[in-house]
């Protein structure tokens, strides 16, 4: 084995040949796939299929350090491929110059023990989840908005039904995002990666992270393993004032984003501290999302059902909902 990866092989749980035999599917090489592929290249896969139709864009590039202006308009995974090669004279790279969607997943997917969610996009993680299921794939979800980002290795159960189908939130360009944090989330994503090939003993399968850089703050929890939760986990603002002593809870943290009926205000980091009445609770964040996540993971804390997320958020209501 290489001198290269000797302090790797230091590691007390790793299989350095396993890794340097296995496959992984990059889906997406821009903020989260570029510092995915160039760590498990580093660290010594044996192949990597880079599949992404973009080019490499300006405005890209405070977040994809591994492209350089003088090659704006050139194809991602070309680039990509040429950097890795020279870093890697001996991996094998596969470029798609396509996006992934299901019938190419279906295709390819079989082809690596393992997929990498680069693409920071909604539908096309709806896809994955939808494809690795049926496959029995494991997949390293991760996303990220301004700040904050989050990434899980999944396995065995499904992201739809953790987190339902969601809203679609706005793209880095448009709600901004500070350039280091997708390194940080696809870094993260490669270690989840390399560790299910090389030391699957020790991997932290179906686990949650979340990291929040403005705060410094870190936090973890366990998925389950199956879907135990009933399909109320998320209800509609009609569903919510049937249930009349409902206690509501305000996660949102955008100024003037708050709701207009009594309700208590607190921060999603603390959330595994909170004291909740024994009521129903119905917790509210901008779209969605993060409250359902809070939701799931407060149910499997405390065993109750009677928890909920506001499906869309405050985006979801209307004008007559917003002046009761």
């Amino acid at each position: 084995m290489s001198r290269r990866y000797s302090a790797q092989t230091r590691l007390p749980v790793w299989n350095q040949r396993a890794l340097s035999e296995a496959t992984a599917l990059v889906i997406g090489v821009g903020g989260l796939g570029s510092p995915a592929a160039l760590y498990l290249a580093a660290m010594g896969i044996g192949r990597l299929i880079l599949a992404d139709p973009d080019s490499i864009a300006e405005e890209n590039l405070h977040r994809q350090p591994l492209y350089t202006p003088d090659a704006i308009g050139a194809s991602k995974v070309k680039v990509l491929s040429a950097y890795l090669l020279r870093l890697r004279p001996d991996l094998r790279v596969e470029s798609i110059e396509r996006w992934v969607d299901e019938s190419l997943l279906h295709d390819i997917g079989p082809k690596a023990q393992i997929w990498i969610d680069g693409t920071d996009n909604l539908h096309s993680r709806l896809v994955i989840d939808a494809v690795a299921s049926a496959l029995k794939k494991p997949w390293v979800y991760g996303a990220v908005f301004q700040e904050e980002g989050q990434v899980a290795l999944l396995e065995g159960i499904r992201y739809r039904s953790l987190f339902g189908e969601g809203t679609e939130g706005p793209s880095c360009s448009e709600a901004g995002v500070i350039g280091a944090l997708p390194g940080i989330i696809g870094s993260w994503q490669a270690t989840l990666a390399a560790q299910y090939l090389a030391s699957p003993e020790v991997v932290p399968k179906n686990r949650l992270f979340r990291v929040d850089l403005r705060r410094g703050e870190t936090h973890s929890f366990l998925l389950a393993t199956e879907l135990r939760e009933p399909a109320t986990l998320e209800i509609s603002m009609e569903e919510a004032q049937s249930l009349s002593d409902a206690h509501w809870v305000s996660l949102c943290e955008l100024h003037g984003a708050n709701m207009p009926f009594p309700h208590d205000k607190k921060a999603w980091y603390d959330w595994d501290r909170w004291t909740l009445p024994a009521r129903p609770v119905i917790l509210v964040c901008e779209e969605g999302n993060r409250s359902r996540q809070i939701a799931y993971a407060l149910r499997r804390k405390t065993g109750r059902s009677n928890i909920y997320s506001l499906r869309g958020g405050l985006r979801s209501l209307s004008p007559s909902h917003l002046t009761q």
